[in-house]
């Protein structure tokens, strides 16, 4: 939240990209509907962007890859596709 916030100002706060509670660090099949839908929706808005602020086990989640604390993933989705990895951004020590 503090980096959505420092980047972007007021975050707009989505349970889907949240951390489950009491449960093991994976997001859940009616999270990850949506948020792929969401990404689908986003993706053929053509010259904007959406920012998600979220965990590394969130991004793994939706692009289906692997992810570390701190990485930034660029993703585009089409209906009825997995989505895109499209940039990586790392963070390194």
């Amino acid at each position: 939240m503090d980096s959505a916030t420092l980047a972007f100002g007021t975050p707009e706060v989505w349970a889907a990209l949240g951390s489950p509670h009491g449960a093991p660090e994976t997001t859940g099949a009616r999270h990850l509907h949506e948020l792929r839908k969401a990404l689908v929706t986003a993706s053929a808005r053509s010259g904007r962007f959406e920012a998600w602020f979220t965990h590394m086990f969130v991004q793994s989640d939706l692009a289906n890859d692997s992810t570390r604390s701190g990485d930034a993933l660029v993703l585009q989705a089409h209906q009825h596709a997995n989505p895109q990895v499209l940039a990586r951004l790392s963070v390194t020590p």
